[in-house]
């Protein structure tokens, strides 16, 4: 926690010109502003429909005070009598009637498929979403906090739809609306239509500025807003921790010291939109009276009607209301793009690996070879000329002392990482160049802390086999000692394991993700200190079990117990990186070496626990 503090500050540094006092961007909005319209653009048909129904729209909307306008010149008229003004009015009151049961028609039309078109369009970018994240490196996930990208990802989704409702209802309309008023004044009067468009778009210039200097104010409030969430997910994540330690005021302390930064900096934000709401404000007021008063200049010298500026009043009256809230209009949009570029900028992080080719893996033998391979995590060289052979069908476990990196040997046969140097080859194909998907879905995994699905038991056994019967996924679970406790529960086979897995102890855990192995039959089977969660007997139950399982497959095992090894074929003890011993159980045991060292001391461990019992 204190990390992201300390990184917050450090970005802070970054971002703050102590001289002048401001904050230097860091979104790309050209890039957002790309990626939205490229959406649209697979829309483009419907979205043109809309578009057209749009102005047709605004026109009906428009029309009505031309005609007020022309019943208001006959009212005026000297000598008309009652019957034909009368007549006069009906007509056009018809009329009227018709144009706005066609306005309101029209407008349905339009929030039908306006909205049809944007739930398609929000429907596809979750999809996409998903999927660009799902192609992001083991590296991401680990240097990124779930909770803010799930955070980034919630505010994506609804800033892309408050985007949509403003281009469809706010901007569209107001460039309609404005363009055609301008083109009905044309006709009265040219020049004060070329005054009132050029008043318009010197206001849009100035609140454009406005808001282009206020921009980092809200690029930085958003993104400690992501860091904020981010931090209050792993609290509640990590809550039974932090009861365990009594910590509770220390995280408090630390939150509300981020939530202050958080709203210190959204309050400065939002005051400085204040000063494009005053300037838009003003601004119409300026404009309404301009222009009433070159209309009256232009009725002194009769160049127009009185009712022409009672026509022009109510157009002005329109585009003023548009004007004053296009301050408000323009800093949603600004919000909306920062919080799209914030996301653009994350789903288009090109993933640290990736496929070189299409060809897929095709097992036959399960043979793994590593050559000379060299790995290091930054600049701490991992593996320097690392070379293995494991056989087909041949079972070997591997042995480290503590902290030796044991586990980044399955991280690298997976691929999670890249090998700066050498090969691994499986069946003499080289991992690097075929596709992840084919690499990894032929092997099965037993990891250390199995990590289950907020799902059904049923579910995460079958995980690697969606199509598994429930008999096979009974016995794969018998095999792994796991069907009696499943079978005692309140909801059997369909009980939820709860978010995190809360329901289940680590024993249980552990038994699913080898019947989840089990089940799978891959020709390749990785154990991760598969058995460290479990006691003795469970252990001893678990081995006898996987003796079966392992019988025909190429298995890998990780293991700082050595109890869970001895009857591996192959025994490969590591020491600073590097193999330092290779044998079976009862040869290593038979030299002075480091896997005889470590045998005694578990062997005089286990035997002071039995001697403690008794």
């Amino acid at each position: 926690m204190r990390r992201i503090i300390e990184r917050l500050k450090k970005e802070d540094m970054k971002n703050t010109n102590p001289k002048k006092d401001k904050i230097e961007t860091k979104y790309n909005y050209k890039k957002a502003l790309q990626y939205f319209f490229l959406t649209y653009k697979q829309f483009l048909r419907n979205w043109l429909f809309s578009f057209i129904l749009r102005i047709l729209c605004s026109w009906l909307s428009i029309v009505p005070p031309l005609f007020y306008k022309k019943i208001f010149d006959i009212i005026s008229q000297s000598g008309i009598t009652s019957t034909e003004l009368s007549a006069h009015a009906i007509s056009i009151l018809v009329v009227l009637f018709g144009i706005q049961m066609w306005s309101f028609v029209a407008y349905r039309i339009y929030d039908f498929f306006t909205i049809t078109f944007q739930m398609d369009v929000q429907e596809r970018l979750n999809n996409k979403f998903l999927k660009k994240i799902q192609k992001q490196s083991f590296q991401f996930f680990t240097d990124n906090f779930a909770g803010s990208l799930v955070s980034k990802y919630r505010k994506w989704v609804s800033a892309f739809e408050r985007l949509s409702d403003i281009v469809n209802w706010d901007i569209i309309p107001f460039i309609v609306n404005v363009l055609l008023i301008l083109i009905i004044i044309w006709f009265q009067s040219y020049w004060l239509s070329l005054v009132l468009l050029l008043l318009i778009i010197l206001f849009s210039c100035v609140q454009y500025k406005l808001y282009v200097y206020i921009q980092p104010y809200q690029e930085r409030a958003n993104t400690l807003d992501s860091n904020l969430w981010g931090l209050y997910s792993d609290i509640i994540t990590n809550n039974t921790t932090i009861k365990f330690f009594a910590s509770e005021s220390r995280e408090e302390k630390e939150f509300a010291k981020l939530n202050h930064e958080v709203f210190k900096s959204k309050k400065a934000q939002y005051f400085r939109s204040m000063i494009i709401r005053w300037t838009s404000w003003l601004f119409s007021i300026f404009l309404q009276v301009w222009i009433m008063y070159i209309a009256l200049r232009m009725r002194w010298n009769w160049i127009i009607s009185i009712w022409m500026i009672v026509l022009l009043q109510a157009y002005v009256l329109r585009i003023v209301d548009f004007m004053r809230w296009i301050g408000q209009t323009l800093r949603r949009v600004f919000y909306s793009i920062t919080e799209i570029s914030e996301i653009v900028a994350l789903v288009e992080t090109i993933p640290d690996i990736q496929d070189k080719s299409d060809k897929e893996l095709h097992l036959s033998s399960g043979e793994i070879k590593f050559e000379k391979v060299g790995f290091s995590y930054g600049d701490n060289q991992i593996f320097k000329n690392l070379s293995l052979h494991i056989k087909s069908w041949e079972r070997v476990a591997f042995v480290w002392e503590s902290g030796s990196w044991k586990t980044t040997i399955t991280k690298l046969l997976f691929r999670l990482y890249d090998i700066q140097s050498g090969k691994i080859n499986i069946d003499w194909q080289d991992i690097s160049q075929v596709t992840q998907n084919s690499l990894r879905s032929s092997m099965s995994m037993i990891p250390q802390d199995p990590i289950l699905f907020h799902r059904s038991i049923k579910e995460n056994i079958a995980y690697g086999r969606p199509d598994a019967s429930e008999e096979e996924i009974i016995a794969a679970s018998k095999m792994a000692k796991c069907h009696n406790f499943v079978s005692n529960l309140k909801y059997g086979y369909d009980t939820l394991v709860g978010e995190r897995w809360v329901k289940l102890s680590g024993w249980e855990r552990q038994r699913i993700a080898i019947a989840r192995a089990i089940l799978g039959n891959k020709d390749i089977i990785v154990m991760d200190e598969a058995t460290s969660s479990l006691d003795s007997e469970s252990e001893a139950l678990i081995q006898e079990a996987m003796e079966e399982v392992m019988r025909n497959k190429t298995t890998i095992v990780i293991a700082h117990r050595l109890s869970t090894v001895m009857k591996m074929d192959k025994i490969i003890v590591m020491d600073k990186w590097k193999v330092v011993e290779k044998w079976s159980h009862k040869q290593l045991l038979s030299q002075n070496g480091i896997y005889k060292k470590l045998w005694n001391i578990q062997s005089w461990w286990f035997l002071g626990n039995i001697l403690h019992k008794i």
